[in-house]
Formats: structure tokens, sequence, C-alpha cells
């Protein structure tokens, strides 16, 4: 006997229970919950394109419990409808006014983070967190943000992904995280990985104990793109969570400037400021300086020829 997921009080098993976290596809006007129905309407009525349309759950999360939301894909922009209560905000993003994107995940916990300006023309950051399983669901949405449009030729993808197979011996992880990172139609110029760094922390009997001083993580420049990838965790602890990534995508137009300066501890700095007015900072062994001055350097070209 079929039992609806929706009805209080239902005896669920464990399965039932980890599918009442994944978001879920709407094909039809029907499907549409009563509460998202009128603000639904006002943007794709009658006679207007149906969209692709994902209903996300409210899933119970370390930070406390994420609101309910129903995403819809339009060809131009991204229509976010958010639960509170007995009201739904609403509001959209045009793929091309979009800052940056970041897609991440721990095991089966996932998220994008939108920043751009929302066609009111309000700065606005918004993290939507969904079940790994439902991430497939996603994937042309992240390509869009990243500007990028499905039916590119992908003959020439591979190549771009073998890039990265130097670097099979430093880390087989940052290998794939690289060659996950790439889509068809750009062009890989340069990467730098960075292996985990610590610091001595405090020694007892002999023994030296150390903590993160930054994870381990890898800068990519494209022809189109700047890609931040690093590891999943926080360097002030001391057991960071490794089991999962965070990937980053900045287009080049949104990228002001990128420099890099000396630090103490034999180390440096990468500072890359970026729409709207936000500074990253990544940290480097001093090895590298080379390097990411070259990195500095062609990628400041790019960003001006990019304009």
């Amino acid at each position: 006997m079929t039992q609806d997921l929706q009805t209080p009080n239902v005896l669920l098993t464990g399965a039932r229970q980890t599918m009442t976290a994944w978001s879920k596809v709407l094909e039809a006007r029907e499907e549409i919950p009563a509460i998202y129905k009128s603000h639904f309407e006002k943007y794709f009525g009658e006679g207007q394109p149906f969209p692709l349309v994902i209903w996300m759950p409210s899933l119970e999360r370390n930070l406390g419990r994420t609101t309910e939301k129903l995403i819809c894909d339009a060809p131009e922009a991204v229509y976010i409808f958010e639960k509170n209560g007995k009201l739904v905000n609403s509001f959209s993003y045009l793929y091309e006014n979009v800052y940056s994107v970041e897609d991440g995940n721990i095991l089966l916990d996932a998220w994008l983070t939108i920043n751009g300006q929302t066609q009111t023309g309000e700065n606005r950051a918004t993290t939507l967190y969904f079940n790994m399983t439902s991430k497939r669901h996603f994937e042309g949405i992240l390509h869009k943000l990243r500007g990028f449009t499905q039916g590119v030729d992908e003959s020439s993808v591979a190549t771009q992904k073998d890039t990265f197979n130097s670097l099979s011996d430093q880390s087989f992880k940052f290998m794939n995280y690289g060659r996950e990172s790439i889509l068809p139609g750009e062009t890989v110029q340069q990467f730098i990985f960075q292996s985990g760094i610590k610091n001595p922390f405090f020694t007892i009997f002999g023994m030296t104990f150390y903590k993160p001083a930054a994870l381990a993580h890898m800068v990519v420049r494209t022809d189109r793109e700047l890609i931040l990838i690093e590891e999943t965790g926080s360097d002030k602890e001391l057991s960071p969570a490794r089991y999962g990534g965070i990937w980053q995508y900045i287009p080049l137009h949104c990228v002001d400037s990128v420099t890099v300066e000396d630090t103490a501890e034999d180390r440096v700095k990468l500072l890359i400021r970026c729409q709207p007015e936000a500074l990253i900072e990544k940290i480097f062994d001093h090895s590298n300086l080379v390097e990411l001055e070259r990195f500095c350097m062609d990628l400041q070209t790019l960003i001006e020829r990019s304009r």
C-alpha cells in the first residue's frame, strides 16, 4: 500500500526518511504546491513556456533548519520562491548578472551559493542547500550561472581535463577536482596547487603538534573564469573534515585585480579583489612566488581583455 510522505504520524522507514530530503523536479503546473501558485503564475502563467521547476524541502543542518524553496530555471534568469511560514518571498537573478557561484559538498550535504545582482538591482547572496543525491537536478543551472550553455562542442574538453594529470603524484584528489571543474568551451591557462599548510601549535615531551594554517587548495586560470578549489573544513580546526570540496567560479569580467605579497613564516598571499567589493585571500608556500607572479600578470591581462 502506498503511503503519503506528507501525511502526519505516518511511520517512515529509514529509506523513506532519506527520500524526504531529496529535491524533486515538478513536471506540470498541477504539481506546483498551492502556496507558490500565485507567485509562479505571475512569471510563468498560462501560455508561457513551463520552466525547469525544482521543489527543495526544508533540511535540518548544523546551523539550523533551511527554508523550503521552489526554483525555476528560465532561459535568462533563475527564479527563487522561498517559503517563510505562510508567506513566500520571491526574487530572481539574471544569469548575466552573477558575480560568482560556489559549488560545495561534504558527504551527502551539498549546496550552491549564488552571488549576484537580483533583477531589482539588489546585490545579494543566496545559498541553496540540498542532498547530494539531488545534485543532478541543478547541473544545468550551475552551467548557466557560470556563463556556459548546453550543446557546446565537447570534442576538446578531454584534452583540457587532462591538463591536471600532472597532479596525480601530488594529489590524486585535486587532480580529479580540477578535471571536474572544467566545462566544454573553456581552455585551461594555468593552475597552482598548494597542499595543506600547518603551524606549530604546542610542544610537549619533545613532540610538536600542529594545526592547519590553510587547507589544501588550488587556483585555476582559464580563458573565461577564475576557479578556486579547496578542501572542506575549517583552517581553525585541529581535525578538519576532508570528505568533500568547494569550488568557486568567478567570471573574469568580475575580477578587478590580482596581486601577491609576502607574509611572515616564509609564505606568500594571493589577493583577489572582485565584484562587488569582495576580497579573497589564499596562502601559498614562498616556493610558489615566481609562479604566482606569472599567474597574476597573465590573469590581469585576461581581465583587461574581457572588459
